[in-house]
C-alpha cells in the first residue's frame, strides 16, 4: 500500500466525517425528537476545551450510580447517539446515570485530545457529584472500539494520577496496539478494511509515538496495569483487533487485575451493537458484569 503523507492521510480522515455526517445525520435527528424525553445535551467545558455530553436516567433517585460511555468510531468518526439505544436501557435497568462523551475526533484533534478531555470530564464529574446527584462510590466507564481504548486508558491515567477510582471497566472489541499497521495485523473474512483502519489509526497516532501506553495499551507495564478496576473484555474472531484484545486480557491477569474475556470466533467488530444471537449474548453478559458493580 501507498504511504501517504500526515496531510493526505488527513484529508482522508476528512472525507469520511463528510461521508458519517450525509449518512447519520437525518437518523440521529430522528433519534433525538424520538428519545427528546429519555436524554439532555449538556456542554461541559474543562482545561481542553467545550465538549458536548448526552446524559440519561437523571430522573433516576440520587445519589446514583453512574456508567460513563464511550463511542467507537475509529478516534474519527461516532457519536453518542451511536449507543443511545443501549444507554437507554442500561438506565432503565440498573436505576443509575449514564453520561457518554462526545471526545474531540481526528484528524483536527489527535492524540493525546481524547484522552485528556475524557479525563477532564470524568474528573468533573467526580468533583461535581454531589451537584450532580452521583454516587462516586459506584462509577464505571465503558467503550466500544475506539472508545474501548479510551476506558481503559483513562483507568490508567486514573491509576497513575490518583485523581478518581472507578469501580470497573468493559471493553468492547478494543484497539490496543495502533504501533503495529493494519496492514501487519491478521485480517479475517469480514474484518474492517485494511485501508479504512490504517487511515483511522494514523489520523489518530499523528506525529507520537504509536508505543506509547495511552496510545496502545498493550505497550503497558506491569506497573502501569497493576490495580486497575475489574475488566470486561469482548473481542470478535473476525476481527483484525482479535488477537491484542486476547493480549491486553493475558496482561490485565498477570498484573493481578480481576478481568474476564468472552470470545465470540464467528463474529466481526463490535457485533455486540447488532441484533442478533451473539449480540444479544454479549449485550447480556456486560448487563450482568454491570449489574454486579453498580447496584
Amino acid at each position: 500500500m501507498k504511504i501517504l503523507t500526515a496531510e493526505q492521510y488527513r484529508k482522508k480522515g476528512k472525507r469520511f466525517q463528510k461521508l458519517e455526517k450525509i449518512l447519520s445525520g437525518p437518523m440521529y435527528a430522528l433519534m433525538k425528537r424520538r428519545n427528546a424525553s429519555l436524554r439532555k445535551e449538556v456542554f461541559i467545558e474543562t482545561p481542553f476545551g467545550r465538549t458536548r455530553t448526552v446524559w440519561y436516567g437523571f430522573e433516576n433517585p440520587s445519589p446514583s450510580p453512574l456508567l460513563i460511555d464511550l463511542h467507537g468510531g475509529g478516534f474519527i468518526l461516532g457519536s453518542p447517539e451511536m449507543d443511545e439505544a443501549m444507554n437507554i436501557e442500561w438506565s432503565r435497568l440498573f436505576g443509575c446515570r449514564i453520561v457518554s462523551i462526545d471526545y474531540p475526533k481526528a484528524p483536527d484533534h489527535p492524540f493525546p485530545a481524547a484522552v485528556n478531555q475524557v479525563y477532564a470530564i470524568v474528573k468533573h464529574l467526580f468533583d461535581q457529584a454531589l451537584e450532580y446527584g452521583i454516587n462516586t462510590e459506584k462509577v464505571a466507564i465503558g467503550g466500544h472500539s475506539a472508545g474501548a481504548n479510551l476506558a481503559t486508558v483513562t483507568c490508567m491515567k486514573a491509576q497513575k494520577e490518583g485523581g478518581f477510582r472507578l469501580v470497573c471497566q468493559f471493553l468492547n472489541c478494543p484497539p490496543l496496539d495502533l504501533a503495529t499497521t493494519a496492514m501487519e495485523k491478521p485480517h479475517p473474512k469480514g474484518s474492517i478494511p485494511k485501508k479504512m483502519s490504517f487511515i483511522f489509526d494514523s489520523c489518530y497516532v499523528g506525529e507520537n509515538k504509536g508505543r506509547d501506553p495511552y496510545i496502545s495499551p498493550v505497550y503497558a507495564t506491569e506497573e502501569d496495569l497493576r490495580g486497575l478496576p475489574p475488566a470486561l473484555l469482548i473481542v470478535a474472531g473476525r476481527d483484525s483487533l482479535h488477537d491484542e484484545g486476547v493480549l491486553y486480557y493475558s496482561m490485565l491477569k498477570k498484573s493481578g487485575v480481576d478481568a474476564q474475556l468472552l470470545d465470540y470466533p464467528q463474529e466481526r467488530h463490535c457485533f455486540m451493537i447488532k441484533k442478533s444471537e451473539p449480540g444479544k449474548d454479549a449485550f447480556e453478559k456486560v448487563t450482568a458484569f454491570l449489574k454486579k458493580h453498580l447496584e
